[in-house]
């Protein structure tokens, strides 16, 4: 299975099912007033962050886009405010930016406050505006192995009778690791920014417990026309990897960590975004 076709029907699951963000804004036919803001930078998702962690909804000055760093595909784990009942949509990496206005400890969990449109706001898990950081291989590495999964919530699972991932309902992390077509070598080719300067991964670091037990780090296939589909390596594999600068197209440059802790900074390819 080539996990670009994969990541082409759940683009189109995304505008079927009524996925915000980019995708929806140029498919649909809905009229969507475009709007120019500012697109965010590390600081700003690390001020939201920063506020996830107080009691109750606080919001911030500025409206920005922010790059959607949604750790899975065809994630519906998204909540209206309000009513604090599961929105209708679905949540993709990459191309899809949202309008961040606040955050909060709420209902038990931390959350971003998203501003879609028609004034809706939702809120969607903290741990989704996590920044990646930007990785290459380490000179005769192993070899890593990747994984398909879906997160909770998600409609991202494996479907018996076409024998195709990204087709049904999961409830809970899901990880592929026990399917002989749910794993396969991670590579430059199919996963990683293999062209220009700043070739690498970007690889998120913020582990994912998955149902057999072991933690995952989401890794952002990347795809050139900017649109991003996440595979998992073993948070041990990590070790493979060493700091780099690395740019995708559409999205923008994480640069290179800096000594020997992990550092990131994030450059949007853009920056104000008119939708």
């Amino acid at each position: 299975m080539k996990f670009t076709k994969t990541i082409t029907k759940l683009a189109l699951v995304s505008v079927l099912l009524g996925s915000i963000g980019v995708t929806t804004s140029t498919l649909n036919t809905t009229t969507v007033s475009a709007e120019l803001l500012p697109a965010a930078k590390t600081k700003d998702y690390n001020k939201l962050l920063q506020l996830s962690k107080e009691p109750g909804k606080h919001y911030v000055g500025t409206r920005k886009f922010y790059a959607s760093w949604v750790p899975g595909n065809n994630v519906g784990n998204a909540y209206l405010s309000k009513s604090y009942k599961l929105a209708n949509i679905t949540m993709d990496p990459g191309r899809e930016w949202a309008t961040a206005v606040g955050a909060g400890y709420i209902h038990g969990q931390r959350y971003i406050i998203e501003h879609q449109r028609d004034s809706v706001e939702m809120l969607v898990p903290a741990e989704f505006y996590h920044v990646p950081y930007g990785f290459k291989f380490k000179k005769n590495h192993a070899p890593v192995e990747c994984y398909y999964g879906s997160l909770a919530e998600s409609y991202n699972g494996y479907y018996e009778y076409s024998h195709e991932y990204g087709r049904t309902y999961t409830a809970t992390n899901t990880i592929y690791s026990n399917r002989k077509d749910g794993h396969r070598k991670l590579t430059m080719a199919m996963d990683g920014q293999d062209r220009g300067k700043n070739q690498g991964f970007f690889i998120g670091l913020t582990s994912i417990h998955m149902n057999d037990g072991r933690d995952y780090y989401p890794v952002y296939s990347y795809s050139y026309d900017g649109n991003l589909g996440v595979v998992y390596i073993r948070t041990s594999d990590i070790d493979q990897f060493k700091p780099a600068k690395v740019t995708y197209k559409y999205i923008g440059t994480l640069n290179k960590t800096k000594g020997k802790s992990y550092y990131h900074s994030f450059k949007p390819y853009k920056n104000h975004v008119d939708f």
